[in-house]
């Protein structure tokens, strides 16, 4: 007797091995599709989310940071284009942030997250400086007006640009750290938080020369820099370990 004989047959499909085979195969894919539509919810409503906050935070930055430009009326296109850069930018680190979206060896999530809590520092410092226009509060000040006489009115926007964007960029990449969220490097950060800020700079250097909007930007991109930089000290020692 060969060995082929031997060997067991293979028990037929009965109708109850059909029946359960069957409604294991509808069991899954049933499971798939409600996962499915609680993650499309999900999705859908922290786009919303995102949204919703990029509008806000457009309008409530403008009121903030234009002076009086909305209450004279002036340069409307000007401020249109600020809150449009604005909603645009909010919208997308919004977007982002909530949907935790990853990219291998960027921190991309993490560059938005900054930029977004910079943007609150930057509303706090506002609020509390005594002028709606900080810029004119700078030069009103001793040393901005020791600045603008040693560097002209470019060194006068430069200084409150830098150091102010210093101040934020330090703070914001602390606060991260006290929220338990690290990361390595500082370019991509200060970049996404630098064009956070920028059209606050735009708005308070509306009526300006050229020479002194491309000055405050200026150090507005190097303080965020620096800040983000800097940062990285005080972070490392509340996360404990390389930040």
């Amino acid at each position: 007797m060969s060995r082929e004989d031997n060997r067991p047959s293979a028990p037929e499909d009965t109708p109850e091995r059909e029946t359960l085979r069957e409604g294991l195969r509808h069991g899954i894919l049933d499971a798939l599709a409600l996962e499915l539509d609680r993650t499309s919810a999900r999705t859908v409503g922290r786009l919303a989310a995102a949204g919703a906050l990029g509008i806000v935070g457009a309008l409530g930055s403008v009121a903030l940071f234009s002076g009086g430009l909305l209450a004279n009326g002036q340069h409307g296109w000007y401020v249109a284009v600020c809150a449009a850069a604005w909603a645009g930018f909010l919208v997308a680190c919004s977007s982002v942030a909530l949907l935790r979206i990853q990219a291998q060896r960027i921190p991309v999530t993490q560059a938005c997250v900054l930029a977004l809590v910079g943007l609150g520092l930057a509303a706090l410092l506002a609020l509390l400086c005594p002028d709606p226009h900080p810029l004119t509060w700078w030069n009103a000040t001793w040393v901005g007006r020791l600045a603008v006489s040693l560097g002209g009115p470019g060194a006068g926007a430069f200084c409150p640009g830098a150091c102010a964007a210093l101040l934020i960029g330090a703070g914001a990449r602390v606060v991260l750290a006290v929220c338990r969220v690290s990361f390595r490097g500082a370019a991509l950060p200060a970049i996404f938080l630098a064009l956070m800020l920028w059209p606050a700079v735009l708005l308070q250097t509306a009526v300006a020369p050229a020479a002194v909007v491309a000055s405050g930007s200026a150090g507005l991109f190097a303080g965020c820099y620096a800040g983000v930089a800097l940062g990285r000290w005080p972070a490392r020692r509340l996360l404990g370990r390389d930040s």
